[in-house]
């Protein structure tokens, strides 16, 4: 078996990043919306951990294409169709619209990614998995606050974060991580013990990533996410 001589501890956590983009449309095709972004969280959590887990162990000679592949899945093409499934019937040519041109500018924003090698301290355009969070934490919010043009507006929105040259700063210090982690996980164990609170804390999250998509305006030095 090949695979399994090549394949590391971190490219086994990024198909469980993969596997839940998948879980996540497999929800929403059995009618389970909340569950279907949770879904995505999860594997934004499992998306944090195989880099940290790649800078400390070393990645393999397929880990990078492995992660591009794996978070297209999870953070492009699953919002993508769990939206057009819940919202699809309103407007379906304006929802599929912005659903198709949020996939396409993913999978733009991967590949230039996967084609620069050199080292630069920041992000060049919005991350997909910080895209697909967005888009996860707004729709687990109370349901007054979530609008049918609001969510093709945040779609196409985040479509030109993702292919733009803003610089976005990377997370990567231990303990930022962890922090970032544990808020991730909040609304995913809400969701099974405490289902009253999850809009809560999927309003905490969604704040929040509203600040990282304005920290290019903000121009939030780069320390608060390196200490």
């Amino acid at each position: 078996m090949t695979f399994i001589k090549i394949l590391k501890i971190p490219d086994v956590v990024t198909l469980g990043n993969a596997m839940f983009g998948i879980l996540s449309i497999f929800s929403a095709f059995s009618g389970k919306a909340d569950l279907a972004f949770i879904f995505i969280l999860f594997a934004a959590i499992a998306d944090g951990a195989d880099g940290f887990l790649a800078r400390r162990m070393g990645s393999s000679a397929i880990g990078e294409n492995l992660d591009s592949l794996a978070d297209v899945i999870s953070f492009g093409t699953a919002p993508a169709v769990v939206i057009f499934l819940i919202y699809g019937h309103l407007q379906p040519y304006l929802v599929g619209t912005a659903a198709c041109i949020y996939v396409l500018c993913g999978v733009l924003r991967l590949a230039r990614f996967n084609t620069k090698h050199k080292e630069i301290p920041d992000f060049e355009g919005l991350p997909i998995t910080a895209a697909g969070v967005v888009l996860a934490s707004y729709l687990l919010m109370d349901d007054k606050y979530i609008i049918l043009y609001g969510i093709v507006i945040l779609m196409l929105l985040l479509s030109y974060l993702m292919i733009s040259e803003h610089p976005y700063p990377k997370l990567r210090h231990p303990k930022a991580m962890v922090i970032m982690a544990i808020i991730f996980m909040l609304p995913v164990l809400s969701y099974f013990v405490l289902p009253e609170y999850l809009f809560i804390f999927a309003t905490l999250i969604f704040l929040l990533m509203l600040l990282y998509l304005e920290s290019p305006l903000m121009k939030i030095p780069r320390q608060y996410y390196d200490e």
